[in-house]
């Protein structure tokens, strides 16, 4: 696939996933830089371009990591009309669109155009007892306020100044898609939707934030009373990321350790007060500076049914710290007096599995043992 060919796959997915947010949370769209970035992740683009990408997808306003970025007006104009179809799937509910486009008809015929106004919670509730489902019509509110059909002042919905143009219903629209030969699979909407609608639901269902679990452990910093070195943890993950085995197989085997040793090492005083066996040797009562990784990883295993590692995984874990002492002069000259092996590529891919999977553990052990 050329260049130009894969930028026009990952924009149209980005923008699939910004209009997908509208349908799953209409009255909260959006997504914010860092959940974009992990959404195209989760399908398989890179961080790099998809920043590349963003100056086509959004405004993005850097410095606020919460901002939730929005498809520009030229992208949801069109998402009103049922005459411009975007392809199959499709997530609007044109009865849904019908419904607003009919009860603000009605106020208008009452009132005229200025005055056809409505609270918005009141439209919606309307249209649950005439069975619609209340998403698809919060979904189909946004959408019109985005593509200018509607206005909203104060929660209050009206129609804009110089513009009824409720022309056809949706109905009648749909029904013309066979007719003007539009239809087609939209495979970046297909592909986005289960994706963004995950990153929805663990908004609220108590689950991280992020399902990428180097991404989700910055979040556990702050309640394990680490928020302060949020910023060292996200310059590892970034660096680490960035690591490719192919050309950097030290560098990225390094940074897994790294991640390996930070994760249990920011667990370890929680574990140790639970007095569960984890994290239960005396050690962890000294000073951080004096557990090596082997002793955390070794702490990590202890506690049988409570413990942080399974066996397996601490033998992933044991092959990674063999691997890293590389940067350990001393230590190679008495393990490999000939010199040590070269490092392959495919021992880094392994090194950062077993990292992104150490720390998929630490969580899990967090959400059974969460703290107080």
């Amino acid at each position: 696939m050329s260049p130009p060919e894969e930028r026009r796959r990952i924009v149209g997915f980005l923008k699939a996933a910004l209009e997908c947010s509208i349908y799953l949370a209409p009255t909260e769209p959006g997504l914010t830089y860092d959940e974009l970035l992990e959404a195209g992740g989760r399908v398989g683009f890179q961080r790099g371009e998809m920043a590349d990408a963003m100056s086509q997808v959004a405004d993005v306003y850097f410095g606020r990591q919460d901002a939730r970025l929005q498809l520009r007006r030229s992208d949801t104009a069109t998402l009103p009309y049922f005459e411009f179809v975007h392809g199959e799937p499709d997530y609007r509910n044109p009865q849904a669109f019908d419904f607003v486009r009919a009860q603000l008809r009605e106020l208008a015929r009452a009132n005229g155009v200025h005055h056809a106004k409505i609270e918005r919670g009141v439209l919606v509730e309307r249209a649950v007892v005439a069975g619609l489902p209340r998403l698809d019509v919060e979904a189909a509110i946004t959408i019109m306020l985005l593509g200018g059909v509607l206005n909203d002042e104060e929660s209050i919905i009206g129609i804009p100044r110089g513009s009824l143009n409720f022309a056809e219903p949706s109905e009648k629209q749909v029904n013309q898609r066979p007719m003007m030969g539009q239809a087609f699979h939209n495979e970046a909407s297909a592909r986005a939707y289960p994706v963004v609608k995950d990153m929805i639901a663990r908004r609220q269902d108590g689950r991280p934030r992020h399902a990428e679990p180097l991404d989700a452990f910055a979040d556990e910093l702050d309640r394990l009373g680490y928020g302060r070195f949020r910023l060292w943890w996200s310059q590892i993950v970034a660096e680490f990321r960035q690591a490719s085995p192919q050309t950097a197989p030290v560098s990225a085997t390094v940074l897994a350790a790294a991640i390996v040793e930070g994760a249990l090492a920011f667990v370890a005083k929680h574990a140790h007060t639970l007095n569960l066996g984890v994290m239960g040797s005396k050690t962890f009562e000294d000073k951080p500076n004096t557990w090596s990784i082997g002793d955390l990883v070794g702490g990590a295993v202890a506690g049988r049914g409570s413990a942080i590692l399974e066996p397996s995984m601490r033998q992933r874990a044991d092959t990674l710290i063999r691997a890293r002492q590389r940067i350990h002069p001393g230590r190679m000259l008495t393990d490999f007096p000939a010199g040590p092996p070269d490092l392959r590529p495919e021992e880094a891919r392994d090194a950062k599995m077993t990292a992104e999977q150490v720390v998929r553990c630490v969580l899990d052990w967090l959400h059974r043992y969460p703290v107080s």
